[in-house]
């Protein structure tokens, strides 16, 4: 019985996570070239909380946030240029003239994608004709011939690093290993990051060391800098719930939620008090408006309860009032602090 709910349990996450990447898919095929170019080329440094607002942004709200989105990363926001922007794009140019072979474009390739994310290696051992070890713990100038060459046949590649965690008290050397299994040219990573790297280098966890990395900036700042990104993203979840409320002549419930920790708040007689303006359009497929919506809601929290849940949410229930016939839609949700400079608008497809 208990294997039968574990496995019921593992096919339940798995089809989750289907849907939510075919979801994304969805929302990709509708980016604009310029959106999609810019969408593709910082793969490897957007968080999946700005993919999530990007690609449910209406197209006429992108451009600011492909401006805002570079701004976030400016070391020195004073000045006109931005050092993390040149020396990103400058890595993907040098991935593409380094590494040629695979079939693919060098920054789409393991070693370019690791090479954008850390920079040159301090050290890079090649070994076009095979024999290098395929361990990332090994060093390989310590081996006899003969333990080499029994370690592996395809041609590998052994990266090392010696400064990627600066301010560490003693050195730490990491190696990191690729392979070209299929002698393509296409050299695949065998080392696993996670056990090499602490954090690993998913956007998720490595915004403050890419700067780190790019910028040569101790981890307090790289901190500060990853500070900044999650207060600066300013964004609700959403949720469709078909159901149905004869009263009131619907079959759609918007359920919004914002957390408590993304507010801007106005503080007075120890409560934090603030405006939420929600403006909502449905439109059918011929483009043509057949619901809309404005309210303001108003927020007004003790101090002391923030304090005890930071991690909360605010959550509204919107029924539209109107039934919704078979067909596609899409939704216009535009929210709004008044207590500060928060704004984000989605358009997000809906199928009845």
């Amino acid at each position: 019985m208990r294997k039968r709910q574990r496995l019921l349990f593992i096919f339940c996450i798995v089809l989750f996570l289907g849907l939510i990447s075919c979801a994304t898919k969805r929302l990709e095929k509708r980016l604009d070239p310029v959106s999609e170019e810019f969408f593709d080329k910082v793969r490897y440094i957007i968080t999946s909380a700005e993919s999530k607002i990007f690609l449910e942004l209406p197209p006429s709200a992108r451009a600011k946030f492909i401006e805002d989105f570079w701004k976030r990363r400016d070391p020195t926001p004073g000045t006109e240029r931005n050092e993390y922007k040149e020396a990103y794009f400058n890595r993907v140019e040098e991935a593409n003239r380094l590494f040629k072979g695979g079939g693919r474009a060098g920054w789409l390739q393991d070693r370019g994608r690791i090479y954008i994310l850390f920079g040159p290696p301090d050290e890079r051992q090649t070994n076009p004709m095979g024999g290098r070890p395929i361990d990332a713990y090994a060093d390989p100038t310590q081996m006899v011939e003969g333990r080499r060459y029994a370690s592996g046949e395809k041609p590998t590649e052994v990266w090392v690093y010696y400064n990627l965690f600066s301010s560490l008290q003693r050195p730490h050397a990491v190696r990191i290993v690729f392979v070209d299994t299929y002698g393509t040219g296409d050299y695949k990573l065998a080392t696993n990051i996670e056990e090499v790297i602490p954090g690993g280098i998913g956007a998720e966890n490595m915004f403050g060391p890419n700067l780190a990395f790019t910028h040569e900036l101790n981890k307090e700042e790289a901190a500060r800098q990853k500070l900044h990104l999650q207060r600066a993203l300013f964004d609700f979840s959403w949720e469709f719930l078909k159901k149905k409320n004869k009263e009131l002549g619907s079959n759609l419930t918007l359920h919004l939620g914002l957390p408590y920790s993304k507010m801007l708040f106005i503080k007075r007689d120890r409560r934090l008090r603030t405006v939420l303006n929600v403006e909502i359009q449905i439109k059918d497929a011929s483009d043509k408006i057949v619901w809309q919506h404005k309210d303001e809601y108003k927020v007004d929290l003790r101090e002391e309860f923030i304090k005890e849940n930071q991690q909360g949410t605010w959550e509204v229930d919107i029924p539209v009032t109107k039934w919704l016939n078979r067909g596609d839609y899409s939704v216009y949700i535009k929210l709004t602090n008044s207590s500060g400079d928060q704004k984000v608008e989605k358009l997000l497809p809906l199928k009845i």
